[in-house]
């Protein structure tokens, strides 16, 4: 009989009967300035997403006897912005559905992510270019920076107010002709995404041809294997409180040249020769609604995201030429809300969304969805992860338990 091959993972410690009794509390909310009748606060109880770590809450789980924990979530219990995908200088209200930001740019990410299908997504733009403040609004992949605005890297596309730009590797191009996006706007942005099954067939291609860029579709490969979802995650203590922490994805050196094209040796920078080409989603967009009215699509042929797309700084393998990173689940696209100088903007997320005449009938057959919808099946996503995780690690018990050695 071979040798059973026992696979190395980070095992999870117990929790404790006082684990037990935790009450699941949201972060703290400490009060900063009020605009108008709006209260803005910041959150410093909770770990931030940085240095390629992530973090989410989780509570022990007496039915799992192997990983122990499962995945939760904080009130309050809707598509919002996240608590710990922002920047510290990001101040929210207590709905986390508002957003400001004293000086600089910041920005924040939404917590619930677009991996396919057709999505509809609605910002308020409650101050904003109006001689002193600004925001800027799109969507990004969890690489993109959130000291800068949206659309300042490869990762995110953007649209500024001021001139109705678009904004992509922080280049601006016209789009709305002779206009802006202005205080008391209504901004819907319809992002369209090929299903997960195209995509695994794209990224399959990229890891044949040995390539993060874009593959040549013309070289045919076998129907890829479905991927399975794989996080590493740990649970930790902080401030009282249990989370998951997880690597994250980190921005690529590929991706890093598509801003600043030119590599440094010692002293010395020279320009790349070669343009770097990131590979595409095919049938990918997003197209733009002002106050209801159509102005037309931004962007075409996004971004791909499912590896080797991205990637991690830790726990990656290298096979060939490129690394193998794995999907947990969390690449895709996010909205995201950028704001400089006091201004203000909402995702919002309440029933209460004007939506297009044009998209009545495509959402009422369900082929374009509602952002806010987004919520209930991450939930249950993250729920099945969950129960896969534990099948998954009993199993591997299982086998440590048989290769151990006898007495």
């Amino acid at each position: 009989m071979g040798q059973i091959k026992v696979v190395p993972r980070l095992k999870p410690l117990p929790y404790s009967s006082q684990d037990l009794q935790l009450e699941l509390r949201k972060p703290i909310l400490n009060k900063q300035v009020v605009f108008g009748d709006i209260e803005f606060y910041s959150n410093d109880d909770n770990p931030n997403n940085k240095r390629a770590f992530k973090y989410k809450p989780c509570r022990p789980n007496p039915a799992f006897t192997s990983m122990m924990y499962s995945t939760t979530d904080f009130p309050p219990f809707y598509c919002r912005l996240s608590y710990f995908d922002k920047s510290p200088g990001i101040l929210v209200d207590e709905n986390l559905t508002t957003a400001t930001a004293l000086q600089g740019w910041r920005s924040a990410r939404a917590n619930a992510v677009i991996r396919e299908g057709t999505w509809y997504i609605e910002y308020r733009l409650i101050k904003s270019n109006d001689g002193e403040s600004h925001v800027r609004f799109g969507v990004a992949r969890r690489e993109a920076s959130l000291e800068a605005p949206v659309g300042f890297d490869g990762y995110g596309y953007g649209f500024r107010d001021k001139y109705g730009q678009t904004v992509h590797l922080s280049k601006q191009g016209s789009f709305l002709q002779n206009d802006q996006f202005q205080t008391g706007d209504v901004v819907g942005l319809l992002i369209k995404l090929p299903d997960i099954k195209t995509q695994r067939r794209l990224a399959s291609q990229q890891i044949h041809q040995q390539t993060v860029g874009q593959p040549d579709l013309e070289v045919s490969v076998n129907e890829p294997a479905e991927i399975d979802i794989v996080r590493d995650q740990i649970p930790i203590k902080y401030k009282n409180q249990l989370y998951f922490e997880q690597y994250d994805y980190t921005v690529s050196k590929e991706m890093e040249h598509l801003l600043n094209p030119v590599t440094v040796f010692g002293e010395k920078a020279v320009r790349d020769t070669v343009k770097f080409e990131p590979c595409k989603l095919p049938n990918s967009s997003i197209t733009v609604y002002k106050n209801g009215e159509f102005c037309g699509v931004a962007f075409k042929g996004l971004n791909a995201f499912l590896p080797p797309s991205s990637e991690q700084k830790h726990g990656k393998e290298v096979k060939g030429r490129i690394s193998e990173t794995k999907d947990d689940g969390s690449l895709g696209y996010y909205p995201m809300i950028s704001c400089y100088n006091r201004g203000v903007i909402q995702l919002n997320t309440t029933p209460d969304i004007l939506v297009p005449v044009d998209l009545q009938d495509a959402i009422s057959r369900g082929e374009v969805r509602i952002y806010n919808d987004r919520y209930e099946e991450r939930i249950l996503e993250e729920y099945v992860y969950d129960l896969v995780d534990e099948v998954t690690n009993e199993y591997l018990d299982e086998i440590e338990r048989m290769s151990a050695p006898q007495t």
